[in-house]
């Protein structure tokens, strides 16, 4: 069964997206990387946060709590 979920999105207007789970070793160690700050201390769990699944949009968010979140950077 694929993960969905429709979630308040900060970075597509403040609109309702679908989101996706969170794809490979290198999607999971970038979003690491950005949600450090955010983190304050706690340890990364890659199942607890989603990405938003709308075309150019790199925002991730925790699924229990849309504020806490970043955006990836764009890929090289």
């Amino acid at each position: 069964m694929t993960y969905r979920a429709y979630r308040r999105c900060p970075n597509c207007g403040d609109t309702m997206q679908d989101f996706r789970e969170l794809e490979g070793d290198a999607e999971k160690a970038a979003a690491e990387e950005v949600l450090r700050p955010v983190l304050e201390g706690h340890p990364f769990v890659a199942k607890d946060y989603h990405r938003c699944a709308r075309p150019g949009c790199r925002r991730i968010q925790r699924k229990d709590h849309w504020r806490t979140g970043a955006t990836l950077p764009e890929e090289s």
